[in-house]
């Protein structure tokens, strides 16, 4: 047979098994909000089994779940307000109701960021202020939110010992919601690498 002819033959089967058979489908890639939910879920639903319905208004009233989701590490880090949506679906005991998209929304405030630079400069901690390079207003829920401070501390330990200074200053100066709708619930402290380096409750 010449190699023509074989080609023809190779090139009849179109890319399908020779045995008739269907080809195996492809795993379908799961949206990181999806998962993050899912995972969410997984713990709000571990919270009820262990402490039944009085969970739900103690996760949700007191925003058990939002500083849950700070400590539920790369599950929760792709779409935190995914995560907490998941967690208050579990420890509700709620059906699953997957997100149809990100549900985290970021939004930057500088005139959040220079009312608290002004009081920081009134109390003498300039200097301490001047390493936040923005500040960041992180929707969870319809309600919750975080405040994320990104500055030039380097990452790491070294990082560390200004961070948390600088989130207990934010905490202080706090007052409520600053013209702002909803609850804060965590400020968070991210390094130079955008890595969070603290974060402490509001």
């Amino acid at each position: 047979m010449t190699v023509a002819a074989l080609a023809g033959l190779a090139g009849c089967g179109g890319g399908e098994p020779l045995d008739g058979s269907a080809p195996e489908p492809r795993p379908s890639v799961v949206p990181a909000y999806v998962a993050a939910y899912r995972a969410g879920y997984t713990a709000g639903k571990a919270v009820y089994d262990s402490s039944g319905k009085g969970a739900a208004v103690r996760e949700t009233v007191w925003g058990g779940c939002t500083r849950r989701a700070l400590q539920a590490g790369s599950a929760a880090e792709a779409d935190r307000g995914a995560w907490v949506r998941g967690c208050l679906g579990g420890v509700a005991h709620a059906p699953e109701q997957l997100p149809t998209g990100p549900v985290t929304k970021r939004t930057t405030d500088a005139e959040m960021l220079e009312r608290f630079r002004a009081r920081a400069r009134a109390e003498g901690e300039t200097r301490q202020a001047d390493h936040v390079r923005v500040l960041t207003v992180v929707q969870l829920t319809e309600r919750d939110y975080d405040v994320e401070l990104s500055t030039d501390y380097p990452a790491g330990p070294p990082g560390k010992p200004g961070s948390e200074s600088l989130a207990r200053s934010f905490v202080d100066w706090w007052d409520g919601d600053h013209g702002r709708d909803g609850t804060a619930r965590n400020v968070l402290v991210l390094g130079a690498d955008g890595k969070r380096l603290t974060a402490q409750r509001i």
